[in-house]
């Protein structure tokens, strides 16, 4: 939709002229040919990053139709967008720059866009799951996982077997249909491995994935339950292995310290010790 002729449209001082569609905002300063140079693609890509640009209108009538047009490009986010969030910060995980990567990337983010929200540091293996099978949800709109993979699949097990115990399903009876969870799970990746970051977000950046978090952005997972006789269920979303991959992965969970290269250090030792 192009502007009116009669009317401009300033960007920090300066006049130019602009369209707004379904797919991106355009500016252009006035007397200027060629490609728009401020231009919002609603995706440009996998990597989003936070830019700020100040709009000034000539007439009050102006600046309302274009916050009527901006606000319609909003619409399918109507609804979505969280209000409270739930952050789980696993300090251990990756490098342990879990905390600097919420505080120092994510959190004004969240600070700005209005977002109230609650963190918790996990101190101990299953402490996340458990948390998440007894604490009270009701108020939130979504958990946000500071981690990497191994964060996001404590969180995930625990909600969808609390999902399974609200429902009156037993997480013991593999005929059983999986009930979905009612919260959304968010990742902020910050860990050894961000196989489920890069999966749903294309990126493995925390800005890219906080952007993608406070629009209300959502990406559905399937998810696969493990049974074994006697044992409660088990969830996988990313991908499943056994063999020489489950082993490296039990030689490489008491090597943490070592940060990722554990799991090229565990795969040497898991190979010489069944092939040599």
């Amino acid at each position: 939709m192009e502007l009116p002729d009669a009317h401009l449209l300033w960007v920090e001082g300066e006049p130019g002229r602009g369209s707004v569609s379904a797919e991106a905002l355009k500016w252009t300063p006035l007397g200027q040919r060629g490609d728009p140079v401020f231009h919002i693609v609603r995706e440009s890509g996998c990597l989003w990053a936070a830019e700020r640009s100040l709009f000034t209108a000539p007439s009050l009538w102006f600046r309302d139709y274009w916050i009527h047009i901006l606000g319609k490009q909003l619409q399918p986010y109507e609804g979505k967008r969280p209000v409270q969030l739930v952050i789980i910060i696993n300090p251990c995980g990756g490098q342990q720059r879990g905390r600097g990567v919420y505080e120092d990337s994510v959190a004004p983010l969240f600070r700005e866009a209005g977002i109230t929200t609650r963190v918790l540091v996990s101190q101990r293996a299953g402490q996340l799951r458990d948390w998440m099978l007894t604490a009270d949800l009701g108020h939130c709109d979504g958990v946000v996982c500071v981690g990497g993979d191994g964060t996001f699949n404590e969180v995930m097990q625990g909600l969808i077997d609390r999902a399974q115990l609200d429902a009156g399903m037993s997480e013991r009876d593999p005929g059983a249909d999986l009930v979905p969870p009612s919260l959304r799970i968010g990742i902020i990746p910050a860990g050894s491995t961000d196989c489920v970051c890069y999966s749903t977000v294309g990126v493995c950046d925390p800005v890219t994935s906080a952007l993608h978090i406070i629009i209300g952005d959502s990406q559905p997972l399937d998810v696969c339950s493990i049974h074994r006789p006697d044992s409660p269920a088990r969830y996988a979303v990313s991908l499943l292995g056994h063999g020489f991959y489950g082993d490296v992965l039990a030689d490489s969970s008491g090597r943490r310290w070592m940060g990722p290269r554990r799991y090229e250090y565990s795969g040497i030792c898991v190979h010489i010790h069944m092939y040599v």
